[in-house]
């Protein structure tokens, strides 16, 4: 099939992939997948930050557009720099793609994709340089309401990336709540001072947020070279396992070995789980203490939890392992409690190196969805690609 996704150009649809699965002895198995990239035209960046398939079918991207080709660079013209939210759907499970379009006065990376039932889908982004939360309830095809998005209680920025907690009736279907984890920090802090991480709740739809907290858990201390540290988390992502329990994956603030670099790239991934409904948490599991990050969580129809995780920096054993960049994923099977890593999967990788810094990855940002046919639809950017890569495969 040939698929159509941008207003200049003309992109090939799926095309055979193959990722890897750990076979728990330290070699892998191949397994066949789809892979393809969106691209919105043939002069600019196009990156992904939310699917999700809605109860019509339909399957939404959304996404950032920006005019110039290097990405993470300056450009001359500040216009090109700018990166509009863009939208797209796809009626046959991401086989084909409507035309990008951009979300009218949206603009930067659009954060927190979620759809609410009937045609209604919120994200945040920005509308005159400040943070707003946008609202459709007509399936993304018109914004028209956006609200500013509601301050936390120390009365600075709200930054997020990941995804909701969406609580659904049983019998109906219909949302009950929502939760999100944001984060902020002082000015001039970071990456030295910890973040100050938060959890907070909406009962309507993410118009108004109460019972914010901001768990002691998500923070430790952390001894280098004859000095304490304070080490906390920042952005993260939320589900709700078969047995009720809350399970949050948290990007960790950078250690104190590496925050020499002040490099986000260098921070790594822990998972936290609440028993009494986010009243109170689990100490850290560390999933990944440096350069895997991004994590989304999936709670799969037989109770298993899937993790997918950007690899931005290869480690094992606190030491670099490879300059191998890409997306993985892993798998709970008792409710977040533990992880499989030795079955972890490989949803893409590729070498790279700048000759500069080993630290540099080409990579970032992620976001994953549940199809009606048992299929995963992940978008994770690729940069050296200038395009949103898709990855459709089954675990």
């Amino acid at each position: 099939m040939t698929l159509r996704s941008g207003k200049d150009s003309e992109c090939l649809g799926w095309k055979e992939h193959h990722i890897k699965q750990g076979n728990g002895k330290g070699g892998w198995i191949v397994k066949p997948s789809e892979y393809q990239f969106l691209h919105y035209s043939e002069t600019g960046c196009s990156t992904g930050f939310g699917l999700v398939q809605m109860d019509n079918g339909e399957v939404v991207f959304l996404g950032a557009y920006r005019g110039t080709r290097d990405w993470g660079t300056s450009s001359p013209n500040p216009k090109d720099i700018k990166e509009r939210v863009s939208i797209a759907f796809s009626n046959d499970r991401g086989d084909i793609w409507s035309e990008f379009e951009t979300v009218p006065d949206a603009s930067g990376r659009p954060m927190m994709l979620a759809y609410l039932g009937k045609g209604n889908l919120t994200f945040t982004a920005s509308w005159n340089k400040k943070h707003y939360r946008f609202f459709s309830n007509d399936y993304g095809r018109t914004w028209k309401e956006r609200i500013p998005v509601q301050l936390p209680s120390n009365s600075r920025f709200w930054a997020t990336e990941g995804n909701p907690l969406v609580d659904r009736d049983a019998s109906t279907g219909s949302v009950t709540r929502m939760a999100e984890i944001g984060f902020n920090y002082a000015p001039k802090t970071w990456p030295m001072k910890p973040c100050d991480a938060f959890i907070r709740w909406s009962n309507d739809g993410g118009q108004t947020w109460t019972d914010e907290t901001k768990p002691e858990a998500w923070r430790w201390q952390v001894e280098y070279k004859g000095k304490k540290y304070i080490r906390s988390v920042c952005e993260g992502s939320l589900v709700r396992a078969k047995n009720g329990w809350l399970v949050a994956s948290l990007r960790m603030d950078t250690l104190p070995q590496y925050l020499s670099f002040a490099r986000d790239s260098l921070e790594g991934t822990a998972v936290s789980i609440s028993k009494d409904d986010g009243l109170t948490w689990s100490p850290l599991q560390t999933v990944c203490d440096t350069g895997r990050h991004h994590a989304h969580l999936l709670s799969m129809p037989n109770g298993d939890i899937i993790m997918t995780l950007t690899v931005r920096i290869d480690t094992k054993g606190g030491k670099l392992a490879s300059y191998r960049r890409g997306c993985e994923a892993i798998v709970s099977r008792d409710n977040g409690l533990t992880w499989d890593t030795d079955h972890k999967y490989i949803l893409d990788e590729y070498e790279f190196y700048d000759g500069a810094k080993w630290f540099n990855g080409e990579c970032g940002h992620l976001y994953s969805t549940l199809l009606d046919n048992g299929f995963i639809l992940t978008t994770h950017n690729n940069y050296l690609s200038k395009g949103a890569s898709l990855i459709r495969w089954q675990p």
